[in-house]
């Protein structure tokens, strides 16, 4: 199995909202309990740090197996 980290893209979103709703639905993740739609979402993270984790099963078949991105925080 081969992981890729590339950049987010918008058509990326659906699988992206099904595994931070999976990481929500464990009551661990955030204090929210569903996760945002796309505008929320793209509202609240910087257009930088958006990346997927993409695996390819060696077979042709492409997956996103994991997020990460950044959102911006206040300077205090």
């Amino acid at each position: 199995m081969n992981v890729m980290i590339e950049n987010m893209r918008r058509d990326d979103w659906k699988d992206v909202r099904a595994i931070y709703g999976e990481g929500l639905a464990t009551g661990l993740a955030a204090f929210m309990t569903s996760p945002p739609k796309w505008g929320a979402w793209n509202a609240g993270h910087l257009d930088i740090g958006r990346l997927v984790a993409r695996h390819d099963d060696g077979e042709g078949n492409r997956a996103i197996a994991g997020f990460a991105a950044l959102s911006p925080v206040p300077d205090t």
